[in-house]
């Protein structure tokens, strides 16, 4: 019977979540490479590694090499994270959409592509391309070019048979915040008159993917087509595009693009119109860039590594909010931990009698549904209502 009343006063506490604090701004992609965002975050590849044992087994990677989001002290999702974790994640291949599209394998060759941006080369203006040494390493030292041409190499390399032509890959927001998806950058090649002349960027909305457009709170349609470069259909020497592409432009109407907490967008590589099936194709220094914002006060730009913990804050946001009553309850259940919820919480609440008898009285409960009544309700999860700063 406690049980089930513990449960209520949960359900009834979460109306009351809200955010409280203002945090400082960190430059987590600097320099130009910022466009005047100090807040911007990015993943990227500039290495792609094998699924198999050799170059021609597609790619298989979940360890982007650029990471603006390391944090060795992480709150949240990743808080139990040895030595440290990421508040975005990503994955090439297998589980970076349903069918996991690998593309053909990795290009070793250093002759080509192995460029210092991730996408275009106008950094700081249109199309706001990133130098990769403005991008921090996943392991939180200094942004670094892993490859440089004439040097070494590694590449994406694609196809035209056996679904060889199809790459799909995925980001993944790990913190307890919001993450407007803003850009996505890539470099692509097209070898000779026989390589594909075509080459599409795609949603896809299958399996746990869920990017949500601002303006409406519904999913991005599937197989929405965020880029097209077509390749000049008679050019017989390589030619290569440097693109950072706006995901928000290509949306109609134009709106911002965002992942809740825990929650995925997957893209694909779509590479057609081969002249024969077994003419190359590549990918490079592949990277997302966007912004986390707080969820729960306006979706204001935030910085989720300079979010210290609280006591009392069990869902690691930031914040002391009904939300974490409820955290309170899967991982904890302890008075002390009630009792520390209890001293930060922002209402004058009292819940002494929870801590101290087996079953809460009809007064406290009514003290709990009075006060909450008086706070404004929130969002859904995947819904957000609230304006916002996109």
């Amino acid at each position: 019977m406690w049980i089930r009343r513990r449960l209520w006063l949960g359900a009834l506490i979460a109306i009351a979540i809200y955010a409280n604090g203002d945090t400082a701004a960190f430059a987590a992609v600097t320099g130009d490479s910022n466009g005047g965002n100090d807040l911007l975050h990015a993943i990227g590849w500039q290495t792609f590694d094998n699924a198999g044992a050799d170059n021609n087994s597609g790619i298989a990677d979940g360890t982007p090499d650029s990471n603006s989001t390391f944090d060795s002290t992480p709150v949240g999702s990743n808080a139990s994270v040895m030595g440290g974790g990421q508040y975005l994640t990503g994955t090439i291949g297998v589980g970076a959409s349903v069918l996991g599209r690998q593309g053909f394998g990795q290009s070793t060759n250093n002759s080509f592509l192995q460029g210092p941006t991730f996408g275009s080369s106008a950094v700081g203006s249109e199309p706001f391309g990133m130098n990769i040494t403005d991008v921090p390493l996943a392991d939180g030292s200094p942004g670094l070019q892993v490859n440089a041409q004439g040097v070494s190499g590694s590449s994406w390399k694609f196809r035209g048979n056996g679904n060889q032509e199809f790459g799909d890959f995925s980001i993944k927001n790990e913190s307890s915040f919001s993450f407007r998806v803003e850009r996505i950058h890539f470099d692509a090649r097209s070898v000779n008159e026989n390589s594909p002349k075509r080459l599409e960027l795609l949603y896809l909305a299958s399996g746990d993917s869920n990017l949500i457009r601002a303006d409406n709170d519904v999913e991005v349609l599937d197989l929405r087509v965020f880029s097209d470069i077509t390749f000049p259909s008679a050019e017989s020497n390589p030619n290569v595009h440097n693109v950072s592409q706006s995901i928000a432009a290509q949306l109609v109407p134009s709106t911002a693009a965002r992942l809740a907490p825990g929650d995925s967008a997957s893209f694909r590589f779509r590479w057609s119109d081969f002249a024969t099936d077994f003419a190359e194709a590549q990918i490079d220094n592949l990277a997302i860039s966007g912004t986390f914002l707080d969820q729960n006060n306006d979706f204001a730009p935030i910085d989720p590594a300079e979010v210290t913990a609280t006591s009392g804050d069990f869902d690691a946001d930031g914040d002391v909010d009904g939300a974490d009553f409820l955290a309170w309850q899967r991982t904890d259940a302890s008075a002390q931990g009630l009792s520390e919820w209890q001293d930060n919480y922002p209402a004058s609440l009292s819940l002494s009698s929870i801590q101290t008898v087996p079953e809460p009285t009809g007064a406290t409960l009514a003290a709990v549904i009075a006060i909450l009544l008086g706070v404004s309700r929130p969002s859904r999860r995947y819904h957000y209502h609230s304006p916002n700063h996109d």
